[in-house]
């Protein structure tokens, strides 16, 4: 009772400042608000105490159940480790929720490529972390997510991923991006910022060479005076195909070319809604058979901020500051593009944060206990999502993290179980 006295207190007082800040706007700061709330699908803030808003979250949200034969594949998501940190063990984190999602059979984990800033500076090359987890690994796929194919040559990415491919036994795969910031195109070869505009062309015109270079053929590349040369790899993969996910957020016409080139899809829950990501993934589908790629091709991975406790009340404290710093740094990113949010007071981005944190806490997050948490598995499975990648690196404390990953298990394994009798129905 304590417990449950101190958060309601704690989240009281928060309302109580939310809302003096919210009174404080003019109505004009108030209209730029509602308008980015709007753009973001969020609802205005009301004025409620703690006790009535624990009310409206049951009556609001009512939580659906694991349906027998639903299915649904678990991996992990690493992504913004900060690369400004000091002293040893940065990579202890990672390293050890490799070795514990291997040996509790999680599908994949994955590593980003991220350049220039604090948020996700630990990840600068996602073939270097995979190799080291290969060695320290037996069964667990190890993904790059992403490899920002315009930033490489495609030969230095079919060669490093043949290394991690030799080093795992055959487990490697990548997620192809195409980048986002033009200062990252610094490091692409030739004129990065020539081929900025075009990068979603580069992208998919890399995935067709690695592929045929990883299939051993030979491929005709320019050299540095124009003139072609004919380039093999090495060292030879194991896998005869290297895996690829193509990452796709917000443009449906993303969606369709990974659908038409016959890569899986690798999407989120951030900045988008479900409904319009249900619409993009069927339009994923619909490509993919009509190029006719075989329809058992497809797959669907969508990243989910994750954390899972005994108690939603407690999970929802112990992630509320770090949850709401990460949203708070992924929308300033989008500063310079011109957002909604970039146009927002301090005080008019507080109230916003507070409401996104919120809506991704109740509907968008796997945060919460187990049996929370299969009411948005349940909703993923019917948009036509096959597997969560589950974020776990956005700023909780590592032992936090890694009592979370036992709950997560426990998660994964009840549709593992639905999986395997699935699979002893259909024999």
């Amino acid at each position: 009772m304590a417990d449950e006295k101190t958060t309601n207190d704690a989240e009281a007082a928060q309302a109580r400042m939310l809302q003096e800040r919210l009174a404080s706007l003019s109505p004009e700061q108030r209209e730029v608000l509602l308008r980015a709330m709007r753009e973001r699908g969020l609802k205005a803030p009301a004025t409620v105490d703690a006790g009535e808003k624990a009310g409206a979250r049951q009556a609001a949200a009512p939580r659906r159940t694991r349906r027998p034969g639903s299915t649904m594949e678990f991996s992990l998501f690493f992504f913004s480790g900060d690369g400004t940190a000091a002293g040893p063990g940065k990579y202890d984190l990672l390293m050890e929720s490799a070795r514990i999602a291997d040996a509790n059979g999680f599908a994949g984990i994955w590593v980003p490529e991220r350049h220039f800033v604090d948020f996700g500076g630990l990840y600068p090359n996602p073939s270097v972390l995979a190799a080291a987890i290969a060695v320290q690994t037996q069964s667990i796929q190890i993904r790059a997510g992403s490899c920002v194919l315009p930033l490489h040559h495609p030969v230095r990415v079919a060669e490093e991923w043949a290394v991690v491919d030799n080093l795992s036994g055959g487990r490697a795969a990548i997620s192809a991006a195409s980048g986002w910031h033009p200062d990252d195109f610094l490091l692409a070869p030739g004129d990065g910022q020539q081929r900025y505009p075009r990068r979603k062309e580069e992208m998919f015109e890399a995935i067709e060479t690695i592929q045929r270079l990883w299939a051993g053929e030979s491929v005709e590349l320019p050299r540095a005076d124009g003139s072609l040369q004919s380039v093999r790899t090495l060292p030879r993969p194991i896998q005869a195909e290297l895996p690829v996910w193509v990452s796709a957020q917000g443009s449906p016409e993303t969606f369709v070319k990974a659908g038409e080139a016959g890569a899986y899809l690798l999407t989120g829950l951030v900045a988008q809604r479900p409904a319009d990501l249900k619409d993009k993934i069927a339009a994923y589908r619909e490509a993919l058979v009509g190029a006719g790629h075989d329809p058992s091709r497809a797959k669907v991975t969508a990243m989910v901020h994750t954390f899972l406790d005994s108690d939603d009340e407690s999970a929802r404290e112990i992630v509320r500051e770090p949850l709401t710093g990460y949203l708070k740094t992924f929308l300033a990113q989008q500063d310079s593009f011109g957002s909604e949010y970039s146009k927002l007071s301090e005080a008019e981005r507080d109230v916003m944060l507070n409401a996104t944190f919120e809506r991704y806490f109740d509907t968008l997050a796997l945060l919460g206990t187990p049996d929370k948490c299969e009411s948005l598995i349940e909703d993923l499975v019917d948009i036509g999502v096959d597997e969560v990648a589950c974020l776990v690196d956005f700023g909780l404390a590592p032992g936090q993290v890694v009592k979370g990953l036992e709950h997560l298990t426990e998660l994964k394994n009840r549709y593992r179980a639905d999986a395997a009798a699935a699979e002893g129905d259909q024999s």
